[in-house]
């Protein structure tokens, strides 16, 4: 999925930030988006208004992709722009902006309000949380004590067996039934597929 983020929108509905957003604290919000965006398997744009250049300008931080709007545009502009370019690919929205939520709304676009996508950054950010992959579960902190994980180890290996586990399944009949006129209706309009 493609996230398409409002970056100042963002920036100053989420404490610590103010009006005045600093060098650093850009730094580290693209950070958490990286972070986010790797463990999520999402491509994050990130727009933010002006920037160095006249122009809009293109960066790849991280795996973010950061543009500055530009002295000729806003951040709104460029995302309007966007959203319209990509509305048919699999697009989300994050904003607190009205006019930016109800131009999504019109391109049948979903948005997130800003405080809420970062509280979920925030969620997937925590540390301690045990990720799966595959049939491995790999541990996010360090435990001093591996007691509980031999506990949890041998626990697993010995499995009781319920009684509804044993129960024999009745036999199906071998009688074949003949299929309802429905379900022959429904059979020839999926072989006409």
């Amino acid at each position: 999925m493609i996230i398409v983020i409002d970056a100042y929108n963002m920036l100053r509905s989420v404490p610590p930030h103010g009006r005045k957003v600093t060098e650093s604290e850009r730094k580290q919000f693209l950070n958490q988006l990286a972070c986010y965006a790797q463990k999520k398997g999402h491509k994050i744009v990130v727009v933010f208004d002006a920037g160095p250049y006249e122009w809009p300008q293109k960066e790849r931080y991280k795996g973010v992709y950061t543009v500055y709007s530009g002295v000729h545009a806003s951040a709104d502009d460029y995302i309007k722009e966007y959203l319209e370019t990509h509305r048919a690919r699999d697009i989300l929205l994050v904003s607190s902006d009205h006019e930016l939520t109800m131009w999504a709304e019109q391109l049948d676009i979903p948005s997130i309000g800003a405080f809420h996508f970062y509280q979920l950054v925030q969620e997937v950010g925590k540390p301690g949380i045990q990720e799966k992959r595959g049939s491995e579960i790999i541990k996010m902190t360090k435990n001093k004590s591996d007691e509980v994980d031999l506990l949890m180890r041998e626990a697993s290996r010995v499995v009781p067996i319920k009684s509804d586990d044993l129960l024999v399944s009745k036999q199906p009949s071998t009688k074949k039934k003949k299929p309802t006129k429905k379900e022959r209706t429904l059979l020839k309009k999926l072989k006409k597929l």
